[in-house]
């Protein structure tokens, strides 16, 4: 796939080129606009080559998970981190973070690397949900359009059977319900850019760690995080 899209694009890009004399052949190469025909189906196998190579690399992402290995960890200062890293990461600054961790010193046996990119994800989920919020509430003229705010709420625990739990809540619009059902679906997206891997890597790699991560019912929207 990528000499095929390489190739097209230079072709594409020979035709906007000054003559050259070619060496071997000694004829000058053929320049100048190509026929429509031509063009249009050089950017059909470009952009077609692009797509199949995002999706090959998405596909090789969802299937090649490293086993996890598990240390303890403070849950406090990791969502600290996690908080700061998505604040700057996703130009969160006009979004406010709440972490609230009982007891203080909560400890974490998992894969601290792997439940960084849950919740990494996450986050990135949460920033964006309350961003689209904004974007259905202001006219596109609205200076409040300019930077999303709203909140997201951390909350980390331990339940009756001992369990570490923690939940990322966000003031954004609520996922709707025949959505909902398909979230964890693996390559299932409504973004336009989306490549619908966040969720269901997400839930493998808290397989992987003896856990379990679901979405919440009802509002405010409410990822769940279970480590048994």
């Amino acid at each position: 796939l990528t000499p095929i899209t390489s190739i097209s694009d230079t072709l594409l890009q020979l035709s906007h080129n000054t003559p050259t004399n070619v060496a071997a052949a000694e004829q000058p190469l053929p320049t100048g606009p190509l026929p429509e025909e031509v063009t249009q189906g050089l950017q059909t196998i470009s952009s077609t080559g692009q797509s199949l190579m995002h999706f090959v690399e998405s596909y090789r992402r969802f299937t090649s998970l490293p086993t996890p290995m598990p240390e303890v960890f403070g849950v406090k200062e990791f969502l600290q981190r996690m908080v700061h890293l998505s604040r700057h990461q996703y130009a969160a600054e006009g979004i406010s973070f709440h972490v609230e961790v009982q007891p203080d010193d909560l400890l974490l046996y998992a894969d601290e690397k792997l439940i960084s990119q849950v919740m990494t994800n996450l986050l990135k989920n949460a920033i964006q949900a309350i961003g689209e919020q904004k974007a259905t509430t202001y006219s596109p003229s609205a200076r409040a359009m300019e930077q999303a705010s709203g909140e997201i709420n951390i909350r980390a625990y331990s339940n009756e059977a001992e369990a570490v739990v923690i939940e990322i809540s966000n003031s954004g619009q609520q996922i709707p319900a025949e959505i909902a059902a398909h979230i964890f679906i693996p390559f299932f997206s409504t973004k336009p850019q989306g490549n619908g891997i966040g969720l269901s890597i997400s839930r493998q790699i808290m397989r992987l760690s003896q856990g379990h991560l679901r979405l919440l019912p009802g509002i405010p929207t409410t990822f769940q995080l279970t480590f048994d």
